[in-house]
């Protein structure tokens, strides 16, 4: 990590907490661990390992087969792996070649299988009222019939499963329930993250669970607690003095209302952050919460840190989300979610150097530097 970098810092350890609280809130039912997109930006590879050596999770998701070639290098063949979209017909040697399980979410897609991977274990994700991917119940009589298709789990999405009592939740728990059980044999699944938290009815046989994993809550009333796991921080490059009146950054969008304590800090919506953050956003710094004062540049940030009880000097790291300031009171305050920040953010961070290196990821395990057998490369 160099002085100039904004660093994205994952506590493995506080993710293996809150592993182990979804997986409490259903323990009847085996916790599959959600790592799609890159582990919504922590590290697939990174969070696949701790959950694998650390907590005894032996079922992975993701959106591609490519990450679940990627996965599958990183855990060995001790695991199942399922891919939610599905497979296509350039991408069937990659299921093969990697021991994939797809997600079947149309006629299409399950003919596909059952012709290329005759008896190869499919799941079959059904519509229940979501209308995003699934099989439509009307349907279902068609894959009955169908030869070499090898059904070993059933599953769903709850639509509403992030505010507890919505009555959608119920009318879709009730529709799973008549549908899977049409599908005795298989292993049934409708809950995320959110899903595993209001009520053990929803749990069935799998909960698969996501951004929960993260330190983000799946819940709209953040009634559940779960540990910080991302820290977002930059260095601050410059402090300077501005006087009531005069203004900040492009489009003179932030007018002083007193003379101010301004802190530039070495972060912008290229590294991820949402420019959607400009004049509504803050990062702790100098032990306050000093908010963003006019808009969000490509690769700077300039933070009021007038009321700050120390004034910030340079190479003070600012905290954008973290344990100081949690990413979901951060991405509200950006008028967004936490998945977005994370992924956002997350997306871009990556050890690396050179043209594109800006965000560096940093994998810590009990407070120090996690082992190269959980952080790879990046624990070097």
């Amino acid at each position: 990590m160099t002085f100039h970098n904004p660093t994205l810092e994952i506590d493995l350890s506080a993710l293996c907490a809150n592993y182990r609280r979804l997986a409490g809130a259903a323990p009847a039912a085996t916790a599959a661990a959600v790592v799609k997109c890159d582990a919504y930006g922590l590290g697939a590879e990174a969070v696949g390992r701790v959950l694998h050596q650390k907590e005894n999770c032996r079922s992975f998701f993701v959106a591609y087969s490519e990450e679940g070639a990627a996965l599958r290098k990183a855990l060995g063949r001790d695991a199942e792996i399922f891919v939610f979209n599905g497979p296509f017909p350039d991408f069937i040697g990659t299921f093969r070649d990697y021991a994939l399980t797809p997600v079947l979410n149309s006629l299409d897609q399950a003919a596909l299988w059952a012709a290329q991977m005759r008896g190869a274990p499919a799941a079959l994700n059904i519509d229940t009222g979501m209308h995003r991917l699934g099989v439509s119940p009307a349907v279902l009589s068609a894959l009955k019939s169908m030869e070499g298709l090898n059904l070993t789990l059933v599953m769903s999405h709850l639509a509403c499963a992030s505010e507890a009592a919505h009555p959608m939740n119920e009318r879709q728990r009730a529709a799973f329930a008549q549908i899977a059980g049409q599908y005795p044999s298989a292993r049934k699944s409708l809950a995320s993250s959110g899903g595993a938290l209001i009520g053990e009815n929803f749990a069935f046989d799998m909960v698969r669970v996501g951004v929960g994993l993260y330190g983000v809550s799946p819940l709209d009333d953040r009634s559940v607690p779960f540990e910080p796991v991302a820290t977002l921080s930059a260095p601050v490059l410059q402090v300077h003095t501005m006087k009531a009146g005069e203004t900040v950054g492009y489009g003179a969008s932030f007018t002083a209302a007193r003379n101010s304590t301004l802190a530039t800090v070495a972060l912008g919506y290229g590294d991820g952050y949402p420019r959607a953050g400009s004049n509504r956003g803050s990062a702790f710094l100098g032990g306050a919460l000093c908010p963003i004062a006019g808009r969000v540049s490509m690769d700077l940030i300039v933070l009021d840190a007038t009321d700050a009880p120390e004034r910030p000097k340079i190479g003070d790291r600012a905290e954008f989300f973290g344990r100081a300031f949690s990413i979901d009171a951060a991405a509200e305050a950006c008028g967004t979610i936490g998945y977005e920040l994370l992924t956002g953010v997350g997306g871009l961070a990556r050890q690396r150097g050179g043209l594109g290196g800006r965000v560096a990821r940093r994998y810590l395990f009990d407070g120090a530097p996690a082992a190269q057998s959980l952080a790879g490369a990046e624990g070097m």
